[in-house]
Order: C-alpha cells, then structure tokens, then sequence
C-alpha cells in the first residue's frame, strides 16, 4: 500500500501496520526506518538522565531492527505519531507499564482497566520506578488541585536535599534544604519564605486526573499518589 512517500505494509488480520524500528530515542520514542517518530500511547516512561531512564529504553532496544506491528491513535506533540507497539500479540506499551519501566499516562477509557491493573500490580512488587524509599510512609501530602499547591507534612525530620517531585508529564521540582516540617509547594512564581515554596511554573496539576511522585535522592520513591483514576 502506497500512500503518499511511504510504503506500507498492513497486516489485515490484526489491522495493524507492519513496521520496523530503526532506533529507539528513549523509553517511550521510537523512529522508523521511513524516518517517522512514534511517541508510545498511555505512558510515560523517565526522561533521559533522570533515575529509571534505562529501563525502559533497553526493553525497546531488544526490537531495534525488528519488525513490530503498530496502531496509531494520532498525532501529538512535535509532530509525532501517537501508537501502540506488538511483538506478536504482546502489547509493548502495556508490557513496559507491566515491567514497572514506566507509568500509566493519557490513557484511552476503553484500554484503562488493564493499564491500571498491571501497574498496581508494578507497584505491590516495587517493579522498577516503584521501588521504595527506606523513608518511603514519612510524608503526608493534601493537594489542592485547583488553587495549584500542595501540603507536605514531614513525618521523618528529612530536609529534603537532592530529593524530586514530578507530575504525570515531564515537570519535575527539585528540592534545596527544606527546613519546614510543614509546608506548601506552589505551582506558580514567588519567594519562598518559611512555610512556602513556589515550583516557579505556571501550572502544574490538572483538574480531572494527575499523578504526584515524590522522590529521594537515590531516585526512590518517597510518596506516591494519584487522582481520578
């Protein structure tokens, strides 16, 4: 089937594209051997650089030049395809969530359930992202989506040094000495003063569903939570 420059092959048993993966960009990122860039559907896996990065990126590198079938949901950012990966009838996006090498992310309604259970499942087993922190249990935290700050009460006496916060994306908080035993994160932009700190963005929390990762400075998890789900 030609459409346009591309050339492609279509298996329509499964209705599924037959591609070929010529280089993983990172653990959610693959390109094509037309050139085309596929940004994996319902997940997110760590940038390059922060802990856990590797993981899934070296699952993907074991179908480098291998032919995979592929579903396209759209297109996103930049440009690239959205998708669904198999090897045979394994759903690579759904088996890299299930590894515990990323987690559930913009997930279609009809395909939540099965991102859901295999991630609790990641979780209960401290797969990947998920292991625990020795300190994982010390923080109580009330987020307040709306106004876009959160409510950290430290249990443990920690100050926080070197540790992390993340979002479901990519926006992530690296923390300086916190010397507050309570106190509130801020999305947005200010001085911070006993009791506040401002992440020094404009938004952070969506409304409707979102993820809140706290991590220590080995890249363990700390806190983790998440909303309506």
């Amino acid at each position: 089937l030609i459409v346009g420059n591309y050339l492609f092959f279509y298996d329509f048993s499964t209705g599924r594209e037959i591609v070929i993966i010529s280089e993983v960009l990172d653990g959610d990122t693959i390109e094509l051997d037309d050139g085309r860039r596929v940004r994996l559907s319902n997940i997110g896996a760590p940038e390059k650089g922060r802990y856990f990065s590797k993981d899934a990126t070296d699952f993907l590198k074991d179908y480098e030049k291998e032919s995979v079938g592929l579903e396209i949901d759209g297109v996103g950012k930049y440009g690239r395809i959205l998708g669904r990966i198999y090897s045979g009838e394994d759903y690579l996006n759904l088996k890299i969530v299930e590894l515990g090498f990323a987690h559930k992310y913009l997930v279609e309604e009809d395909e939540l359930d099965k991102f859901i259970e295999v991630e609790n499942n990641a979780i209960e087993k401290e797969l990947g992202i998920w292991e625990k922190s020795e300190k994982y249990g010390c923080l109580d935290v009330e987020i307040n989506k709306y106004d876009e700050y959160l409510e950290i009460e430290d249990g443990c006496q920690e100050d926080f040094e070197n540790w992390n916060i993340q979002d479901e994306s990519i926006k992530i908080y690296r923390f300086g000495k916190v010397l507050d035993n309570k106190f509130k994160l801020f999305s947005g932009k200010g001085e911070n003063k006993e009791g506040e700190i401002y992440w020094g963005l404009q938004s952070v929390w969506n409304n409707d569903k979102d993820s809140v990762f706290i991590r220590d400075e080995n890249g363990l998890l700390v806190y983790y939570d998440s909303y309506g789900y």
